[in-house]
């Protein structure tokens, strides 16, 4: 990062670049135009007393009476008497230099204002079109990715009816063949899905189903989802409620989302045979989960970028993990809109722990109605 360089000038140069202002000015007209500077007639006023007091000692240590041909009379004896008639105008001409340059950066201060005004306006225009055009983007993919999966649709339908031999027989050739197809169009389904839900949420356009949840379920729902896949790589799944009737206020499908999309980043980034933790707590007013795995882990200076959009920590094209780093952006979106929140703590090396809360569902004894409990961020 390149540094900064402010050139702060030293005493001395103030002092010359004040001078070389004030002998500017003094050829200014504006210093010596009492109607449009007023310091000039402040300045005058401020030097009068000076000539008036030297003349009026002069005559009280005289004797004499103060009288307009005395006075000139004494002003002829006493030439050097002068300088103290020069004071006003002195003083005049020094008040309405200051009152000069003071207008000059009042003057200053103002274009400065304007241009700052200015171009606050046009950046806030730009900004007024650049959300219009996010909104126009965030439209545009969530139409492209609905339109993308008819045909996708359509492809793994025939696929699955090839497999299944209602077509036709297949030697085994072409059905591993068939096989690697089918896995590559789930997978690209799943891409699919997750850019669209990503768009309409960005759009602010996802629907949102409000009822009554039972959360614990929805774990055991993806836990079971999850058993072959886990089975497979051999990893231990341990899981903790504290409530089987965990109860939350909101959607059903959204919340079995976050929970899926956690696990399997879980899974994804964890080694063979290793273990990962569920635990679903009860913090006063809140559900807390805690998905831990003994994963690779992931840097401190990476964990407050995570939930940017299109965001992976390892972004690069031999990277060995898929996906396009919308899943933790949807899954915050998602436990932002059921009045939620979520943090990551991790360690290189040790393993990650994702934290989610939920407010816990509050019913009447009376009128059995759903709300939500005040919940305070921690």
């Amino acid at each position: 990062m390149r540094s900064l360089d402010l050139h702060i000038p030293s005493r001395r140069q103030r002092w010359r670049e004040s001078i070389h202002e004030f002998l500017h000015v003094l050829r200014d007209p504006f210093t010596y135009a009492p109607r449009k500077n007023p310091e000039v007639v402040f300045g005058f006023l401020w030097g009068l007393p000076i000539p008036v007091f030297a003349i009026g000692i002069h005559l009280h240590a005289a004797g004499l009476n103060c009288d307009l041909n005395v006075c000139l009379a004494i002003l002829r004896s006493n030439p050097g008497y002068i300088v103290f008639l020069l004071h006003p105008f002195l003083f005049a001409m020094l008040f309405g230099a200051l009152g000069t340059m003071r207008a000059h950066r009042e003057a200053h201060i103002r274009k400065l204002l304007e241009d700052e005004i200015h171009r606050t306006e046009e950046l806030c225009e730009a900004n007024t079109r650049l959300q219009e055009l996010d909104k126009m983007k965030s439209e545009f993919i969530a139409n492209v990715t609905h339109e993308l999966k008819s045909p996708l649709v359509t492809a793994l339908g025939y696929t699955d009816r090839i497999l299944g031999r209602h077509l036709g027989e297949i030697n085994e050739r072409q059905q591993k063949g068939l096989e690697v197809g089918k896995r590559n169009l789930i997978r690209l389904r799943k891409l699919i899905d997750e850019i669209l839900d990503f768009s309409k949420l960005d759009a602010g356009v996802a629907k949102f189903e409000s009822q009554p949840v039972n959360f614990s379920e929805t774990i055991e729902s993806v836990m079971e989802n999850l058993a072959l896949k886990t089975k497979d790589r051999g990893m231990a799944v341990q899981i903790e409620l504290a409530d089987p009737a965990a109860r939350v206020l909101g959607d059903a499908g959204k919340l079995y989302q976050v929970v899926l999309n956690l696990l399997e980043n879980a899974i994804k980034f964890s080694a063979d045979g290793s273990t990962i933790t569920l635990r679903l707590l009860q913090d006063g007013s809140k559900w807390h989960l805690i998905v831990q795995d003994q994963g690779c882990g992931i840097p401190a200076d990476v964990l407050p970028r995570l939930f940017q959009r299109f965001y992976q920590v390892n972004a690069s094209l031999n990277r060995t993990h898929d996906g396009v780093g919308l899943g933790l952006v949807i899954v915050s979106k998602i436990v932002e809109a059921h009045s939620g929140r979520i943090w990551i703590e991790s360690e290189p090396g040790v393993g990650t722990r994702v934290h989610v809360e939920l407010p816990v569902l509050q019913e009447t004894a009376n009128t059995k109605e759903a709300t939500y409990a005040t919940a305070t961020p921690g």
